[in-house]
Order: structure tokens, then sequence, then C-alpha cells
């Protein structure tokens, strides 16, 4: 072999190592953004949120406190107290989400007097009216703590988001209990936000597109302070803002009991 050939091999050699060194994975995507913005690390989150149901037109707000709870290795836990308007304020919401079993959520209203349990049928019905479901609630914080044996993460081809640059990342549920087949998460490339989460309900078809904005950093965390869920093949969407985020606060387990519900408010 001449020493020129030899010379070009060797480059070519040291560049694929390099280009295989720099190469990412989907699941480091997730992980670099947990890292540089604690998006799903915190331990319990109080936050106070204002929902406002849209068609074309706003058709209804509601306002509640939710306190949450999350262990990327364990369960997920959210209570919700709503606060207005009149015709809702009082009513108590829990959902446990424990790692690798079915999820249960509880639901107390002034009206009843009582907590009942939702059957799993209930768990893809709109929540109170807005453009998640019941089994959507946590979505944004528990599908970033999925594991490889939870689902496959596979890293897309770079997009632009608004003219931002944007690395995607699919995740495809293990777990047959999802009745979506899959999300694809929009990180900024240079920020690692989490900018955008679209739904599937099919290989193809996205059902649900949830758009977060106006990022701030909490204590440690970056949280968005509005998100915007919209429900495509109907044509609604739902704007959550956020005010008063409190961080690992220290919030008691005792919370998130069906015992705490059961009392209601």
């Amino acid at each position: 072999m001449s020493r020129v050939s030899s010379l070009l091999l060797a480059v070519m050699l040291v560049a694929a190592w390099d280009a295989s060194a720099s190469a990412v994975t989907g699941r480091e995507v997730i992980d670099e953004a947990q890292k540089k913005n604690g998006l799903s690390t915190w331990r319990d989150r109080v936050i106070d949120v204002t929902m406002e149901s849209y068609t074309t037109t706003l058709q209804r707000t509601r306002d509640a406190t939710v306190t949450e709870q999350t262990d990327p290795r364990g369960e997920h836990r959210t209570f919700m107290e709503f606060t207005g308007p009149q015709d809702v304020t009082g009513t108590l919401f829990l959902h446990l989400s424990p790692r690798g079993d079915k999820d249960q959520q509880w639901l107390w209203t002034p009206a009843t007097r009582r907590a009942r349990r939702l059957a799993d049928a209930q768990r893809d019905e709109n929540f109170m009216g807005t453009d998640l479901s019941y089994r959507d609630l946590e979505l944004i914080v528990r599908i970033q703590q999925w594991n490889d044996a939870e689902s496959t993460a596979t890293l897309l081809p770079e997009e632009t988001l608004d003219g931002k640059a944007c690395q995607v990342v699919e995740l495809v549920p293990k777990n047959q209990e999802f009745s979506y087949t899959k999300y694809r998460l929009w990180f900024g490339k240079d920020d690692a936000l989490l900018d955008q989460v679209d739904v599937y309900d099919s290989d193809t078809k996205v059902f649900k597109r949830m758009r977060m904005r106006d990022y701030k950093r909490i204590q440690n965390y970056a949280t968005a302070q509005e998100a915007e869920v919209s429900n495509l093949p109907y044509n609604t969407r739902t704007r959550f803002k956020i005010s008063n985020v409190r961080y690992d606060a220290g919030v008691s387990e005792n919370l998130f009991t069906v015992g705490n519900v059961q009392k209601g408010r």
C-alpha cells in the first residue's frame, strides 16, 4: 500500500470514529434535557393553573391547585383541588400511577359528597371538559422517565419548529395498557427545552399536540408558564396557564391517599 493510500485510509478511519463518537441516541437526548433543565427530576411540585377551553372562541375557564409527587423509579401521584368557578369549586381528583401497575383515579365532588373510583373505560374521557384525558394528565412528566424496558426511544432527523432547530425523539410504549401508539418529542437543539409533544393514535395520525411556551427557571427547574393541548381531529384546544410554582417543598405522602380524598373539602 502506498504512503498516500495509507494516509487516506487513516483519515477515513479517524473520521468514521469521530462520527460514531459524536452520535447520540434518543434516550441520550432526553437524559441531556433532564440534566440541563430538570424537566422531570423534581421530587414534588405545587402549581396554580388556569385551564381555558376553546373551540373557535373561549368556552370555559377553570382554576385549580395541582400538587404532584414523582419518583423516576416509582410512583407518580397527582392531587388536584378545583378553586373556580363556583360549579366546580371543591372538586377533588387523585391520580396514582405506580410503576408497572394499573393507574388508580378517584374523584370527589361537592354534589355527591363521596369519592368514587373511575373505571378503566373512563380514563380516555376528557378531564373536566379540557382536551386532556384522565390518562394524559401526567403525560409530559411520566414519558420522559420511561426506560428501555418501558419504551423504545428513536432519534429522528432534526426538524425546525417556529424557526428553532430541534432534536426529535420518538417514543413507542411497550406497555399495551397505553391507547396511543407513539409519542414524538421536540427538544431545542441548543437549549434542550421540550417545546412540543405529538401524540399518535395510529402510525401516521397525530391525535393531540402539546406546545410548551414561555419557559422560566424556577429554583433549578425549567418550567413552561403556558401549555396548549390541541385535539386535532375535533379542532378544539385547551390553554393551561401556570403560576405560583413551588418545587421540592416536602409535600406529605398523606395528601395522596384515598382517605384524604374521601374527607372532601
